[in-house]
C-alpha cells in the first residue's frame, strides 16, 4: 500500500514539473527565387513538419508578412510575437516566436536590432550586410506558474565582426532582462561551433551561462540547402539554454519528400524540463 502512496506523490511532483518542446526553424523567405522550391510549392510540407513535431514554442526566421499570415492561419493553437526588421512593424523579415496560447501567458516582450543603436528600427550594425533583429518574450506557463525568457534571432550571414558583436549584445541584453531566470536562446546564428561568435554565446556569466542543446549522435548539421543529396552542410542553427533546464532530447528534423527539404534549413528541436 505504501508503494502506491509513494507512486501517487511522485506522479504529482512530476506532473507539476515544467516540460517543453522548443523548436527553431529558418523557413526561407518567400521572395527568394528558388524555382521548384518557391514558397508556394513547399509551404504545406513545412507546416506539416511543424505540426508533426508538435512543439510548444517555435522560433522562426526569414518570415515575411505573407508567410507570417500563413503561419498564423495554419498554427491556430499558437500566438505569434515579433516585428519586421526593416521598420519595427511588418516590413522585412520577422524573427517571430510562436507559443501555445493555452499553455503560456505572455508577460512581456520586445525587439532589439543587432547594431550599435539597438532601439532604432532598421539599423545595421558593424560590418553586417543587412539589418538584423532579435525578438524576446517573457512567458509564464499557466499550469505550473513557471516564468522564463525566450530570445529568437537571426545573425548576419556576411559580417564576422557583426556576429561576434551581435552575440555580445544578445548576452548583455539577456543578462539585463532575465538576470538569473531561466532562458532559452534560439535562432539562425550563421556561425559554426568553432567560431568566436559561438564561444561568445557560451562564455561563462554571473547570471545565465548558456549550454548548447546539440547532443550526439544526432546529425551535426542544420543547413544543407534544399537538396537532400547535398553533403555540403553546416550547423548554424542552435538552441541554447540556461542551467535551469535539463535537455532530455535533441532532434534534427530532416524530414523530406525524397528530393527536397521543406526549407534550405532543417528545423532543430529540443525537449526540456526545469531542473
Amino acid at each position: 500500500m505504501r508503494y502506491n502512496v509513494l507512486f501517487f506523490f511522485v506522479a504529482i511532483a512530476f506532473s507539476g514539473q515544467a516540460q517543453w518542446k522548443v523548436m527553431t526553424y529558418n523557413i526561407r523567405n518567400s521572395r527568394a527565387d528558388d524555382g521548384v522550391n518557391n514558397w508556394e510549392h513547399r509551404k504545406h510540407r513545412l507546416i506539416h513538419l511543424i505540426q508533426q513535431a508538435n512543439p510548444d514554442i517555435v522560433g522562426t526566421q526569414e518570415v515575411l508578412k505573407d508567410q507570417l499570415q500563413f503561419l498564423k492561419q495554419s498554427l491556430q493553437d499558437y500566438s505569434a510575437f515579433g516585428v519586421g526588421r526593416n521598420n519595427g512593424k511588418h516590413a522585412g523579415e520577422h524573427s517571430a516566436v510562436f507559443y501555445r496560447t493555452g499553455q503560456f501567458e505572455k508577460l512581456d516582450g520586445g525587439n532589439f536590432w543587432l547594431s550599435q543603436t539597438p532601439k532604432k528600427p532598421g539599423s545595421i550594425g558593424w560590418d553586417a550586410a543587412i539589418t538584423r533583429i532579435c525578438t524576446w518574450l517573457q512567458l509564464k506557463e499557466r499550469n505550473t506558474g513557471q516564468v522564463f525568457f525566450v530570445f529568437n534571432t537571426h545573425f548576419d550571414h556576411k559580417g564576422k565582426q557583426a556576429r561576434i558583436k551581435s552575440a555580445e549584445l544578445l548576452r548583455y541584453t539577456m543578462d539585463s532582462l532575465a538576470g538569473n531566470m531561466p532562458v532559452v536562446v534560439i535562432g539562425d546564428f550563421n556561425f559554426t561551433p568553432v567560431s568566436e561568435g559561438y564561444r561568445t554565446m557560451l562564455a561563462p556569466s554571473a547570471t545565465a551561462t548558456l549550454r548548447d542543446a546539440y547532443t550526439p549522435p544526432a546529425p551535426d548539421f542544420t543547413a544543407c540547402g534544399f537538396e537532400v543529396t547535398n553533403n555540403n552542410c553546416s550547423r548554424i542553427d542552435y538552441i541554447f539554454y540556461s542551467r535551469h533546464f535539463k535537455c532530455t532530447r535533441y532532434t534534427l528534423h530532416n524530414e523530406n519528400d525524397g528530393t527536397f527539404y521543406p526549407s534550405d534549413h532543417c528545423a532543430v528541436g529540443a525537449d526540456f524540463v526545469i531542473e
